[in-house]
């Protein structure tokens, strides 16, 4: 596949980086509406990776072309060795042709405010998840999970804990390559004019202080029901209602999600030593 190709089918590749798991059955769902939609990455809340490989060999899953990011990695291991280029061969696999593959990675939400609990949860984690994230209403404990190399992303519900988010800690954030997890479910179930009102008033407030320092940061629906899973061009729309910039947010929908997975792919298999260094 030439490089025009794989650039010209980037245009499709989206990610859904927070899906909430209730049961096997919604999981179909979500995968006939994400098949329909050529949405190729699937990130399952509180979904361990042995959970999820057990689900994979769940009878009648096979017309999704499900995958992992593990098996893909170790199919693709030479080649990432010969060309240093991780994005365009996981890519490759990914390309929404007819042969398109779905890749189901595992994710945990850490909902606490106290440092101290988060570290004892970590320890005990941070090996059965591909993701992790941190949601928090403690300034303190935001600015010392954006330090802490186990978590991923800090992320922010607009109506809950937006006004947590400072310039200080966008500093924290940009020095130590984490990224910002914007939910823009709110967008789409305010109840009343006055609450699609009070989004809009924070969420613009949020983007531009993320916006105006450079801070990394990407965009999901934390969809409740399958009909909520967006494209990546639907979510650049609506977070120009936020007044971001849908020119500049190509690469919050998938890309940015998929270096930070591949990334926690090489550290977690068996062959990785530390960083940069992997056994033969």
């Amino acid at each position: 596949m030439s490089h025009k190709e794989i650039s010209k089918g980037n245009n499709f590749l989206t990610c859904e980086n927070y899906i909430l798991f209730n049961d096997t059955d919604e999981m179909i769902d979500f995968f006939v509406i994400a098949f329909r939609l050529k949405i190729p990455m699937l990130v399952i809340n509180d979904l361990t990776i042995k959970e999820r490989n057990t689900f994979l060999e769940s009878a009648g899953l096979e017309k999704f072309s499900l995958t992992t990011s593990k098996l893909i990695y170790e199919k693709a291991k030479s080649e990432i060795i010969a060309s240093g280029k991780l994005m365009t061969v996981f890519k490759n696999f990914l390309y929404p042709n007819d042969d398109r593959k779905f890749l189901l990675v595992t994710r945990k939400t850490i909902y606490e405010n106290s440092i101290d609990k988060i570290k004892n949860q970590l320890g005990s984690i941070r090996n059965q998840y591909e993701i992790i994230s941190l949601y928090s209403k403690d300034r303190n404990t935001l600015k010392w999970a954006a330090q802490d190399r186990r978590i991923d992303y800090i992320t922010i519900e607009i109506l809950e804990n937006s006004e947590f988010i400072d310039q200080s800690l966008c500093s924290v954030v940009k020095q130590n390559n984490k990224i910002f997890e914007i939910v823009l479910s709110s967008l789409i179930n305010t109840k009343n004019d006055r609450e699609i009102s009070e989004v809009l008033r924070k969420g613009k407030k949020l983007m531009k202080l993320i916006c105006s320092t450079n801070t990394p940061f990407i965009f999901t629906m934390k969809p409740e029901s399958p009909l909520e899973l967006r494209t990546g061009s639907q979510m650049r729309l609506l977070g120009s209602l936020l007044e971001s910039s849908y020119n500049k947010t190509k690469t919050c929908v998938f890309d940015k999600q998929l270096e930070v997975l591949i990334a926690n792919t090489i550290k977690l298999h068996e062959s990785h030593v530390f960083e940069g260094i992997q056994e033969a």
